[in-house]
């Protein structure tokens, strides 16, 4: 051959790879149909997320249904729910490797003789589908329920959920045994359905040499669906077993494969390694959380994914307890104070040595009598690892007290006295608490209240062995009758002038001297109605005999009138600095007005207390004569008003 003819056929060849689909470049024992592509080694896309397709995917070799076979795939039936269709099928037939169905067919219908275990993903009334994922054994290409061909089923394709199409992967078993003529189809490691029937002489005619294979269809609605000839490494035991330090750890192995498994690789997570399908026990060096890995490859070249699972080796527990004071009848404050380097705490079981077990780690818990007793305290983690510790605790015993206390006037000390009820307990202190938030520290103590008022005085004593007695509670009541009978004030001659007493406290007694113009001389609030000028003295006396006194004096002028004064000198120095009205018998003020002589209103009142003090906006006036009109009410409610001049000495 010349060389431009080598060049040529090295050139078609390469073209030649560069067209060959995917699958066909794979090593693959399967003959696939349709839409089927090859997605890696032993996984396979019987259909795309697209409407009106189909796929098959056939094993290229006959098996015989005379011997028994046990095969486990990964199936995914896609991710959308309500309009997610049709679904896929695991089938038995004799017919070829180049057949399939679309639709609700689902790859299966019309191929006979045949035996498929149909997982349908959409409700099709006319066969009597249900309204969920659902999983069914059906012969002979029929696809309806409600047929004699329906075997078994239909039921929920996975137990207690009506959903498949969810996006995940499930783990797909399909078991024959040639013996018992038994057919069980599992989910999830979770039985489905199961038939005995004789499948080579009541399906197959006798012929027990059959192709097996998977189809899968769309409709109007699709999903992505995929199988996969399982290769899945898996540990014997699960991820809520429980290790602690010094633990032989048995990694079997568990996993699923459709073909024979020919490799192993372990990796321990500690640096350790095997290639044994059962490594002997393991044993780690430390407590701790290590990732433990499992690689599989299978006879026919395929190498799974890599499993990784989790697992804790926990440290034991280095357990200990603080209390304080252990006291007779006293709730104990006991403080657990374990340790644990790896691992989380769990449980706890306290043994209290008086027959009482508590399983909180704060535990609640009284002695009745005095004595030592062994308290013990078994703690075990998350991780099954526990320990124990054992302490003398001891009990002694509470101090008892009574207080006694009287209610007294204001100003007067109240004798409080403490009496100590158990003297065969030595104390340390006495506390005591006033109530009012001050507190004293002996015995027995006189104290003075500052103020009148409800309080509640207390007691609690404090052993030498650090036991608090209860605590004694004294209601102290300190009377003080704040008497108050206001300001000196004037009256017009004969103007009614009514008393007040303001008071604190109730059944009060009054006596009001001397008694003239009084209406009644024993009442808070007489009225007093004057000729003269009177000063008024008031006794009031409690119900625990406490006295208060007060007097107000009572000027009386002729009247009612304003009495106005001719001048005043608003020099700050403390005497006649402010022009104002004495007013008796007046009850209102219409005004009190002052202008200058130029007529300027410099000053304007309604206050029967307010004055000028000689100043306009803020400006002192200078010297000389102003002009005053007052006008005003009377207790009888006459108007009258009054004129004049005053003068500012400077």
């Amino acid at each position: 051959m010349t060389r431009a003819l080598l060049l040529l056929a090295g050139l078609c060849w390469l073209l030649f790879l560069s067209h060959t689909p995917v699958h066909a470049q794979l090593q693959t024992p399967y003959i696939l149909n349709g839409a089927a592509t090859q997605r890696t080694c032993n996984c396979y896309v019987l259909t795309e997320d697209q409407g009106t397709s189909s796929g098959t995917v056939w094993n290229k070799n006959k098996i015989s249904l005379n011997n028994s076979f046990d095969y486990y795939f990964d199936v995914n039936l896609g991710c959308k729910d309500e309009n997610g269709a049709d679904g896929i099928g695991f089938i038995l037939q004799t017919q070829g490797t180049n057949l399939g169905a679309t639709g609700q067919g689902i790859g299966f219908q019309n191929i006979r003789p045949s035996l498929g275990v149909i997982i349908d993903t959409w409700q099709n009334m006319d066969d009597g589908d249900p309204y969920y994922d659902h999983v069914s054994i059906q012969i002979n290409g029929d696809i309806s329920h409600s047929s004699p061909n329906n075997l078994a089923g239909p039921v929920t394709a996975l137990a207690n959920n009506d959903n498949i199409e969810d996006c995940n992967w499930h783990i797909f078993h399909v078991k024959w045994n040639a013996a018992t003529k038994e057919l069980e189809v599992s989910m999830d490691d979770s039985l489905r359905l199961s038939i005995q029937k004789d499948l080579v002489a009541e399906v197959f005619g006798g012929d027990p040499m059959v192709f097996w294979g998977f189809g899968a269809a769309t409709g109007g609605a699709s999903n992505k669906q995929q199988f996969c000839a399982a290769l899945r490494p898996q540990l014997e035991f699960n991820s809520n077993q429980l290790f602690c330090d010094g633990s032989a750890i048995v990694f079997a192995d568990n996993s699923k494969s459709f073909g024979s498994i020919t490799r192993w690789r372990w990796d321990f997570g500690d640096g350790t390694t095997a290639s044994v399908p059962d490594p002997p026990p393991h044993q780690y060096a430390r407590p701790g959380k290590y990732q433990v890995k499992l690689l599989i490859e299978d006879n026919s070249g395929c190498v799974s994914d890599t499993m990784k699972q989790d697992i804790t080796i926990g440290s034991y527990p280095v357990p200990d307890f603080s209390y304080d004071s252990i006291c007779t009848g006293r709730t104990v404050s006991i403080t657990d104070k374990t340790t644990l380097d790896v691992g989380t705490l769990r449980q706890w079981v306290w043994d209290m040595g008086n027959g009482t077990i508590e399983t909180t780690q704060t535990p609640v818990f009284s002695y009745d009598n005095t004595g030592t007793y062994t308290v013990k305290l078994q703690v075990t983690s998350s991780q099954g690892c526990g320990a124990e510790i054992s302490k003398p605790v001891n009990v002694y015993p509470t101090p008892a007290v009574a207080a006694a206390g009287e209610s007294v006037c204001i100003g007067e000390p109240v004798v409080f006295t403490g009496t100590d009820l158990t003297p065969a307990v030595p104390l340390s202190q006495w506390y005591w608490d006033m109530g009012n938030g001050q507190q004293q520290t002996v015995q027995n103590i006189d104290y003075i209240y500052p103020e009148g008022g409800e309080y509640e005085a207390s007691l609690h004593t404090l052993s030498t062995k650090g036991c608090f007695s209860d605590t004694a509670y004294i209601p102290i009541t300190i009377s003080d009758i704040k008497l108050d009978l206001g300001h000196d004030t004037l009256i017009a001659r004969g103007q009614p002038l009514q008393l007040h007493a303001a008071t604190s406290g109730n059944n009060l007694q009054f006596s009001w001297t001397p008694d003239n113009g009084l209406t009644d001389p024993y009442a808070p609030n007489p009225t007093a109605i004057l000729n003269n000028d009177q000063t008024y003295y008031l006794t009031v006396t409690s119900p625990q005999g406490c006295v208060d006194m007060d007097t107000i004096h009572i000027k009386v002028y002729a009247g009612p009138d304003f009495y106005v004064p001719t001048a005043f000198s608003p020099n700050h120095d403390g005497l006649n600095d402010i022009f104002r009205a004495i007013s008796p018998g007046v009850a209102t003020l219409d005004f009190f007005c002052v202008w200058n002589r130029w007529g300027q209103e410099v000053f304007r009142t309604q206050s029967l207390s307010t004055g000028w003090d000689g100043s306009y906006k803020g400006q002192q006036m200078p010297a000389g004569t102003y002009v005053w009109m007052i006008q005003g009410t009377d207790y009888r409610g006459k108007v009258f008003n009054r004129r004049g001049t005053v003068t500012i000495v400077r």
